[in-house]
């Protein structure tokens, strides 16, 4: 039964309650509106899968997953990657999987939890709205946003984190509102817990201590002592499993972090924050879903204005706050995927808008809906077609990654390798231990002005150097055309002979028996005009 509303746009209007709906069942009686969203999570995520692993950080953590042993990054990522290694030994007791394999069990993992993640997303949003129908469009802007998408069909851990996000908060909320502290400590637990998925979940721990307030508690020693005990749980289940696999300095972990905060520091200063950075970051922000950026602040203010402070709103808020925290890090203006960390805070208070906005305007809940379901399916299938070709360049090349495999066995199993952008495929493939190859790595592992004098402790130390030349793995772009230009200049200073049509043995420049050409000068920015197209502020000049 539908109660329509009139067509004004009155304060009073918005801030009436939406149509009557039965929004007090069930979740399993509430089927009808999560099961369609969830279903079209899981197509997209079959449908959009990496041909192999995703990501670079993905090739970390499959290797480590397969070894036990944790991230080096931030916190180690300790339950992402030590739930993924009880999987795979499993897997490999009963299966026999082999390690070269394992990352299609992570990959399928990430998917089927893919409809979970929307399903609990529903559950957040139905809390604070009390509508079903809101919650459907919550759950379709989670569905179609394209991070989400993109991401849910990889080994990576940004899916996976928003699940232990929007539990935590629905189950700390639930408590707050029934005033059970087993329920409230579960969720600061919940939500500690996914620190050690995703290091930005701890962007949400402001809720922990603003929300009680909003649920209308009062500042009494018991709900105070209540509040510090939920921050004390969240902070030992976030920081604890680090702080003792850094104390045991279980597997050398103390060596092998030091050396990741030295690189982050080598790459924050290759990619200083500054001001400037505000346009990708406002342009990520756009792509994490379109609808939400585009409605956020009006519904807002519109929150704000008809109701104050809500729970709807102050959810919003810390979704905002967690976002805005990524702005600091360097890695924010070069990857979109970070952006999802505070959409299942915005959805809920946007879908709301969006159905009270509608429903003024048509005058009716259920056409309404509709309206926000076929005006999200539109954005959808544009951001597609939008996107494809990008999405398609990039699969591509990952593809390759795994195609690589094929290179380093033409090579011996010690040797040296500068395989440029490939570099992650090198210390993946060692990793799985199918050999013991050392890389002159990128970005922060490239030697830089020491690069030949580094070659030549290899081959004075009786090492064997390769490298190959293939135009894919040498950018004429960004920040990788420093590296291009520093490699081009070991024509001049060594000899090579030839291995295959793209791999070359660095010899020193006397040896006789090699004199090939690898015509290092055709990867310069110059002679390459199709590619340059595609670069920003690259100039056809050899500095």
């Amino acid at each position: 039964m539908n109660r329509s509303l009139p067509k004004t746009t009155t304060r009073s209007a918005y801030a009436a309650e939406p149509a009557a709906e039965d929004s007090s069942q069930p979740l399993r009686a509430a089927w009808r509106w999560w099961l369609p969203p969830a279903l079209v999570s899981f197509a997209l995520a079959l449908f959009f899968r990496d041909p192999f692993i995703g990501d670079w950080d993905g090739l970390d953590y499959t290797v480590l997953a397969v070894r036990g042993q944790p991230s080096s990054m931030a916190l180690g990522r300790l339950l992402f990657i030590f739930f993924n290694h009880a999987l795979y030994s499993l897997a490999h007791k009963l299966f026999h999987l082999a390690p070269a394999d394992a990352y299609l069990l992570f990959k399928y993992t990430v998917i089927c939890l893919t409809p979970l993640v929307v399903i609990s997303c529903w559950a957040l949003a139905r809390e604070v709205t009390d509508s079903n129908r809101t919650a459907t469009i919550a759950a379709l802007l989670i569905t179609a946003s394209p991070p989400f998408v993109i991401y849910s069909g990889q080994v990576m851990t940004d899916v996976p984190s928003l699940l232990f996000v929007s539990l935590a908060l629905l189950l700390h909320l639930r408590g707050l509102r029934l005033r059970r502290w087993w329920m409230i400590l579960a969720g600061a637990a919940v939500l500690g817990a996914g620190a050690n998925v995703r290091e930005t979940v701890t962007f949400y721990a402001p809720w922990l201590i603003l929300a009680p307030f909003v649920c209308g508690w009062k500042f009494g020693r018991r709900e105070l002592t209540l509040i510090a005990l939920s921050c004390l749980v969240f902070a030992l289940c976030a920081f604890g499993p680090f702080a003792l696999w850094f104390w045991t300095d279980a597997g050398n972990f103390r060596l092998s972090w030091y050396s990741w905060r030295d690189s982050g520091a080598a790459e924050a200063a290759r990619h200083p924050v500054t001001w400037r950075n505000a346009l990708p970051f406002l342009f990520y922000s756009f792509i994490l879903g379109p609808m939400v950026t585009i409605a956020l602040p009006l519904a807002m203010w519109k929150e704000w204005r008809a109701r104050g402070l809500t729970i709807m709103l102050l959810l919003a808020l810390v979704g905002v706050w967690a976002n805005l925290l990524l702005f600091f890090n360097y890695s924010t203006v070069i990857n979109w995927r970070y952006f999802l960390t505070g959409l299942p805070a915005l959805v809920p208070l946007v879908a709301d808008y969006f159905m009270r906005a509608q429903t003024i305007k048509l005058g009716d809940a259920r056409r309404a809906f509709w309206s926000a379901v076929i005006g999200i399916a539109f954005i959808m299938a544009v951001a597609a077609v939008y996107a494809s070709p990008t999405s398609r360049e990039n699969i591509t090349k990952r593809a390759l990654t795994k195609d690589y495999r094929s290179r380093l066995a033409l090579l011996p199993p010690d040797a040296v390798v500068l395989a440029g952008g490939q570099t992650v495929a090198v210390t993946y493939w060692r990793g799985l231990g199918l050999g013991q190859w050392t890389e002159i790595g990128t970005g922060a592992g490239w030697p830089g002005a020491n690069l030949e004098g580094l070659i030549e402790t290899y081959l004075k130390q009786g090492r064997r150097v390769f490298l190959d030349q293939d135009p894919r793995w040498w950018s004429p772009c960004g920040w990788q055309l420093e590296e291009t230009r520093q490699l081009v200049n070991l024509e001049s200073k060594f000899s090579f002979r030839k291995l295959s049509d793209t791999i070359y043995e660095i010899r020193p420049q006397q040896d006789d028996t090699a004199r090939d050409s690898p015509n290092l000068r055709a990867l310069l920015p110059e002679n390459r005009p199709f590619e340059t197209k595609k670069c920003l502020g690259v100039k056809a000049s050899v500095k």
